[in-house]
């Protein structure tokens, strides 16, 4: 019996490990570089930690639903909520007043004990006498002699302004309000009384300068008036609520006494207080400001001295309101007069800056009546049409809150709340309106300005046109004076033809 076949010797296959190396493998590559004057010292391996990027793996649950990456929708929620808090943080900034506004009658309306006259902290002396002081103290601290020196000889300007603020616009809401006492208007009699002390109030401090600003106007005359208008309006407001208050009582269809809504005003007691309140820390601001103007516009730049001013305000509104609120004055005001009085302080507004505006600009056709010299040197810039527009229509709360407190403080607390309602009302709707009159102001003045740039550029252009002519003028008089003195020459020489001279100058040209 055969023995079987012998099986031809396995090939073992060389077992891979952590790390292969093809050293053997590489051998006659080096050998034949060897003689290329050429070695390859290093062996060529391959490491199994290498990591190689591979796509996310979808995996599947029970249900069969796909699991996608979500850090594009993660990145996307994010942006958007940064962009909701840029939002709402630029719209905090901008309108916070507005709601510390609402927020401070909301805390009167829920504890009115705290801050009324007589309340737990003393508010007549803590709120109504301090927070005063401070904000007309950093009023004069804020205002910049310099600009103001700069536009103080500006009299024609002033006088338009303070016209329309304190003398124009009081009577006429005046006479307004008692044709509407004689016409028995259905709405609240204290609180049209209020309308006709808001418009006998001056012009504001600080909003109208920032929305002349803003709107490119000529900011400086805005300043000015605004300063003008508030130590002025020490004397002229009160005098213009002692004037109107007793035509407005006899009028008014409903029995208002004068312990609820005037009498007799002690107008050199009103002055007295208004002084030492308004005019004394103003003073005193403007001469700190004089001899340490650099660190006052630092410090008023690092404390905010501006939103110290509106949160002291607002805490005088607090104050007002919660007298009123304790007293129970708002339960003759329906939700009806309110919205009256919304209504037509919007319209006040309106016509007051339109009114403003036509006397600025004094418009008339130039195709029907040509051009008016006259006329043209009584119009103002459109700068200045800005700052008259919002000095002369707006009004003061940190100037009328104080002067009703001081006019009526013999008179019920409760009464200084009502009164005080449609100037808050004013105030809110103001700034509303301006904010939106900046944007279309803004291009306005721009249209005005780019206008002037080209008349001048015109102007200019046409300068250099008359030049050019001058010269063009000169060079053929020369001309002409060496051809009349060619054709003589030719005559006395007896030759007739200079075409080729002529055909030259032509040609020149």
């Amino acid at each position: 019996m055969s023995a079987p076949p012998k099986r031809p010797p396995s090939i073992i296959a060389p077992s891979f490990t952590s790390d292969v190396t093809f050293s053997t493998l590489t051998k006659p590559f080096e050998l034949q570089l060897s003689h290329l004057g050429k070695t390859k010292s290093s062996s060529f391996s391959i490491k199994s930690e290498t990591s190689v990027a591979l796509p996310p793996i979808k995996t599947t649950d029970s249900s069969g639903s796909i699991d996608e990456p979500t850090d594009q929708e993660e990145s996307k929620l994010k942006k958007t909520l940064n962009r909701v808090k840029s939002i709402a943080k630029s719209a905090f900034l901008k309108y916070w007043f507005l709601l510390g506004l609402v927020i401070a009658i909301l805390l009167a309306w829920q504890f009115p004990n705290v801050g009324r006259k007589g309340g737990y902290i003393r508010a007549e002396w803590s709120i109504k006498w301090g927070a005063v002081v401070v904000i007309f103290l950093i009023s004069g601290l804020s205002l910049r002699t310099r600009i103001l020196a700069q536009t103080l000889l500006r009299v024609r300007l002033h006088l338009l302004i303070q016209t329309i603020n304190l003398i124009i616009i009081p009577f006429f809401v005046f006479g307004l309000i008692l044709l509407f006492f004689k016409l028995h208007m259905p709405v609240n009699s204290l609180l049209l009384i209020g309308v006709v002390i808001a418009a006998s109030t001056p012009t504001t401090v600080s909003s109208n300068v920032v929305m002349t600003k803003n709107a490119n106007g000529n900011e400086a005359s805005a300043l000015m008036n605004a300063a003008l208008g508030n130590v002025l309006g020490i004397f002229v407001s009160p005098a213009l609520v002692s004037y109107f208050q007793g035509p407005l009582l006899a009028a008014s269809p409903e029995d208002e006494s004068a312990n609820t809504a005037g009498g007799s005003v002690d107008f050199i007691m009103v002055l007295k207080q208004l002084g030492l309140t308004v005019l004394l820390p103003l003073v005193i601001g403007q001469a700190i400001q004089i001899l340490f103007t650099e660190p006052v516009a630092k410090f008023k730049v690092k404390c905010r001295l501006s939103d110290v001013s509106s949160f002291c305000l607002l805490l005088m509104v607090w104050s007002v309101f919660s007298d009123a609120v304790h007293a129970g004055s708002f339960s003759a005001v329906a939700g009806k007069d309110i919205a009256a009085v919304v209504i037509l302080n919007f319209l006040f507004y309106v016509l007051f800056s339109a009114f403003s505006f036509l006397l600025a600009r004094l418009p008339y056709s130039k195709r029907i009546f040509g051009p008016l010299k006259w006329l043209e040197r009584l119009r103002y810039s459109r700068e200045d049409t800005v700052a008259v527009m919002y000095c002369g229509a707006t009004k003061t709360v940190a100037m009328g809150v104080p002067l009703i407190n001081v006019l009526y403080q013999k008179g019920d607390p409760g009464t200084i709340g009502v009164l005080s309602t449609p100037l808050l009302l004013y105030h809110v709707e103001q700034l509303i309106l301006g904010n939106i009159e900046v944007e279309i102001l803004k291009k306005w003045v721009s249209r005005g300005q780019k206008r002037d740039a080209q008349k001048v550029q015109d102007q200019a252009a046409g300068i250099d046109d008359d030049e050019e002519g001058q010269q063009q003028t000169s060079s053929t008089s020369t001309t002409s004076v060496h051809l009349n003195r060619d054709e003589e020459n030719a005559y006395e020489s007896g030759v007739t033809k200079i075409e080729p001279y002529q055909s030259q100058h032509k040609l020149s040209f």
